[in-house]
């Protein structure tokens, strides 16, 4: 059965993908005129790995999670290389067969996710399994949203690490499990397509007895 999100409805239309490449590469147009994938991808990861240390040093209880914050760190890991860091996309997105929510959602969409989730978020947690049980919904809702061009796995899982951090608890290594398990790791999120969160709450209760 698929549940429906209170804004998600029909598109009228599908949009046509108007992005562009570098010439005689497939790499995304950016700013550093890069047409080697590999090359592309390094920068990538160094721009993650400085976002999350620079995120990492910034937060503290009084560090609010919402819309913005989540722009915030895309736009500091994707900034050196993509003009669009930060922005939501104006595309429409599919990866091996699964389409993300049309782009003209997305605006409502994490609205949707700051109003109904990251608000409502605490700083302190008396029970740990209402932690893991956050994490898991909110980083199955943020992957369903899907908001970036390029990038939100690992904003994602950056931002998962930050709530375990600001609740007082290491960060998971969310990325060296789906290195590791992708097939679980993707079955989880399918199933958090229709609000099952349980494969994911199960990922992340796992990593929290591991660390």
């Amino acid at each position: 059965m698929s549940y429906q999100r209170p804004y998600e409805v029909p598109e009228e239309k599908k949009t046509k993908d108007p992005i562009y490449y570098e010439m005689g590469s497939s790499v995304l147009k950016n700013n550093l005129g890069i047409t080697d994938p590999q090359k592309a991808a390094e920068e990538e990861t160094i721009g993650f790995v400085k976002a999350q240390v620079i995120f990492t040093r910034k937060l503290s209880k009084k560090t609010k999670f919402n819309e913005k914050y989540i722009q915030a760190i895309h736009k500091v890991a994707m900034g050196h290389i993509y003009p669009f860091a930060g922005i939501y996309r104006n595309v429409n997105l599919s990866k091996a067969g699964h389409h993300f929510l049309p782009c003209t959602f997305i605006p409502r969409g994490m609205n949707y996710l700051e109003q109904e989730f990251l608000m409502k978020l605490p700083a302190d947690y008396e029970n740990v399994s209402k932690l893991i049980e956050d994490i898991a919904i909110v980083h199955c809702e943020l992957i369903h949203i899907h908001p970036f061009r390029e990038g939100n796995g690992r904003t994602s899982r950056i931002f998962a690490d930050l709530m375990s951090n600001r609740a007082g608890y290491s960060s998971l290594e969310l990325d060296k499990f789906r290195q590791d398990n992708y097939p679980a790791y993707i079955e989880a999120l399918n199933r958090g397509d229709d609000k099952d969160y349980s494969g994911m709450i199960k990922i992340i209760g796992n990593l929290f007895r591991a660390s």
